[in-house]
């Protein structure tokens, strides 16, 4: 792999791994950015074809993605549950103030 390919590809996969620390750190705002900022990496890496001295490693870490983001989706999606549930407990909690206030 070329020097400059590998340093790419390197930093490709580190995004990932600092999209699973902003995750844990519930920094969506940062994730979305960092996620964006990799997307943009992955087009360009991929606008060269993969050598096939790449190929091992490059499919290592295309594994090593698609198993960080399905975990990254399903912390997502946990989230949000969460946060749907709260803003229904206190729209439940709204309106039983508002019952009590008429009586």
């Amino acid at each position: 792999m070329l020097q400059h390919r590998q340093q790419q590809w390197d930093n490709i996969l580190q995004m990932t791994q600092m999209l699973h620390q902003l995750s844990a750190d519930e920094n969506w705002q940062a994730m979305t950015e960092l996620e964006s900022e990799r997307f943009g990496m992955l087009k360009d890496f991929f606008s060269e074809p993969v050598a096939k001295i790449e190929i091992n490693v490059v499919e290592e870490g295309i594994r090593q993605m698609m198993k960080s983001d399905d975990i990254l989706l399903q912390h997502s999606t946990h989230h949000q549950q969460n946060m749907s549930e709260g803003v229904k407990k206190m729209s439940t909690g709204r309106q039983a103030i508002k019952a009590y206030g008429q009586f």
